[in-house]
Parts: structure tokens; C-alpha cells; sequence
């Protein structure tokens, strides 16, 4: 997988999760408060005309605290719309570019209604407010993307660490079978087992269902991620798509039929019959042959 479609994948998946965006809201709360008690970088938070000490706060909480609310719908709005629509790195940064513009456009009407002068100009201030959200916004921004990238290395590190033990259970008969984790679009845990129990995945709206071997029976699981995001994910243990919406352990396949309606695959254990797609009929046969 390339650089630019790991971003595209992980990203939106990463930045819309509940502990990141709490994440950022506390570092955001954090910043706020240092640029207010401790530092004001080019005096962006100071009042365009002098107030006296009192009014000075006040105009300094109003702002910050309206800020934050707007801020805090925001991503509210955002964790619910991506817990029942996948949302694309393009429409992440749509929302925020959106989120961004809505911050300056009513923070200004307020810094506007609170100084009562007519002598400043709308777009004045709207200039040193965009000034402050940039600043207060700045670093939070750096800080979850350097959380982001080191968790990806963490990822790429159990990748390789997964497909070295992978390699060493094909050279070794007698080793034991790899096992196989299914996270959630909240990048939960929810599922482990053994590669070789699982049977197929089939897609369901926006969510997958998992059969598996589980003792000696035929079992399932409900899913909430892409059949998509499985099949990136487990493309390199035996895991092959052959259908827009199915997803088989070549492993567990017993063979490959040629019906008037394309290829067929039987599942072993439950004699299911899964069709392939002309899409994907290539690439099952190449890899099941091997």
C-alpha cells in the first residue's frame, strides 16, 4: 500500500475517534489557556481598543469559551457522522476547512459585538481572529499528527512482526497456526482467532459478518468496519476477496466451479457456495492454485 492510500485509510479512521478528539480538545482547552493566563503572542487576545482589567477578562472568556463551544459541536457532529457514514480524507478536510471558516466568521460577529465600536471593521477583526485560531489551533494540530504517524510505525512494526511469524509457521509444518485480530471503525479489539477457523467475510451495509469454525460448528460475528478495510488488512495471510461482498480463507476453500453464472467457491465445513466476480476471478485463481 502506498504512502498517499495509507492516509487516505487510516486518517479519517484516526483523527474521528472518540479518545483522539477528546485528545485534541484537551490539548486545544490547554493551549487556550496558556496563550490567556500566560503568554498572548503579539497581543492577538488583547481587546482592539483598551478595557478596563475587568471588561479585558471578560472579553477574553467570552471569546475563548465561545470558541470552544462551537468547537466542541463541531467534532461532536463529526464522531456521529462518521460512526454511520465512511467518511474519505477529502471529506475530513471539507468538515474542517467548514468547521475553520464557521469558527472565524462567528467569533468575529462576537469580538464585534463586544468592542461596540463602529470605527473597527468587520474584516478587521475578522483578520486577528483568524490570527488566534490559527495560533491556539497550531499545535494541537502538530502534536496529533506526530501521535499519528507514531502509531503507524507501531502498526507497520506488528505488521512485519506478523508476516516474520507468518513466514516461520509456512517453513515450520509443526508451528502454530497465525492468528488473526478484527478491529472496529473505532480501532477496538474485538475479535481474535485462529486464521485457519475462519471461513469467509461477508459484507453487510456497513458492517461485516465473520464465520468462522468454533469447535465444530459453523459460528458468526457482526462486525462494525468495511469489508474493504479487511481485506487491506489481511490481503497477505490468505484472505482474498472474490466478490464486492465477500471476502474467503483460500484455506478453507475446497474448490473453484465453473457454473453458467461465473466461478463458484464451496466452503469447506458449511458447503457454502460463494460466487466470484469477473473482477476478481483472476486473482482467486492464481492464488488458489498456488
Amino acid at each position: 500500500m502506498t504512502f498517499v492510500s495509507q492516509l487516505k485509510l487510516y486518517i479519517p479512521k484516526f483523527l474521528t475517534q472518540k479518545k483522539t478528539i477528546a485528545l485534541f480538545f484537551a490539548l486545544v482547552v490547554l493551549f487556550c489557556a496558556f496563550f490567556v493566563v500566560v503568554y498572548r503572542p503579539l497581543g492577538l487576545l488583547n481587546p482592539p481598543l483598551p478595557l478596563s482589567m475587568l471588561s479585558n477578562r471578560f472579553y477574553t472568556l467570552v471569546l475563548v469559551f465561545s470558541g470552544l463551544v462551537v468547537f466542541t459541536v463541531s467534532r461532536r457532529l463529526l464522531y456521529i457522522v462518521h460512526r454511520r457514514v465512511d467518511m474519505s480524507l477529502s471529506s475530513y478536510l471539507i468538515w474542517i476547512a467548514v468547521e475553520f471558516l464557521f469558527l472565524v466568521v462567528s467569533l468575529t460577529a462576537i469580538a464585534w459585538w463586544l468592542n461596540e465600536n463602529e470605527d473597527l471593521g468587520f474584516f478587521y477583526l475578522s483578520g486577528r481572529v483568524t490570527l488566534v485560531i490559527v495560533t491556539l489551533l497550531t499545535m494541537p494540530y502538530i502534536v496529533t499528527a506526530l501521535i499519528f504517524l507514531l502509531q503507524q510505525k507501531r502498526i507497520e512494526i506488528a505488521s512485519l512482526t506478523s508476516q516474520l511469524k507468518e513466514n516461520a509457521s509456512q517453513s515450520d509444518p509443526s508451528a502454530r497456526d497465525s492468528v488473526v485480530q478484527f478491529y472496529d471503525k473505532g480501532n477496538r479489539l474485538v475479535f481474535v482467532t485462529k486464521r485457519s477457523n475462519v471461513l469467509y467475510i461477508e459484507a453487510a451495509d456497513n458492517y461485516t459478518v465473520i464465520h468462522y469454525i468454533s469447535g465444530d460448528k459453523e459460528d458468526s460475528l457482526v462486525l462494525h468496519n468495511s469489508l474493504k478495510s479487511i481485506a487491506e488488512t489481511f490481503s497477505s495471510q490468505g484472505m482474498v476477496r472474490c466478490h464486492r461482498g465477500y471476502l474467503v480463507n483460500l484455506d478453507n476453500v475446497k474448490y473453484v466451479r465453473k457454473e453458467k453464472d461465473g466461478l463458484v467457491l464451496e466452503i469447506a465445513y458449511c458447503d457454502r457456495l460463494i460466487p466470484v466476480s469477473k473482477t476478481y476471478a483472476e486473482e482467486v485463481v492464481m492464488q488458489f492454485a498456488k
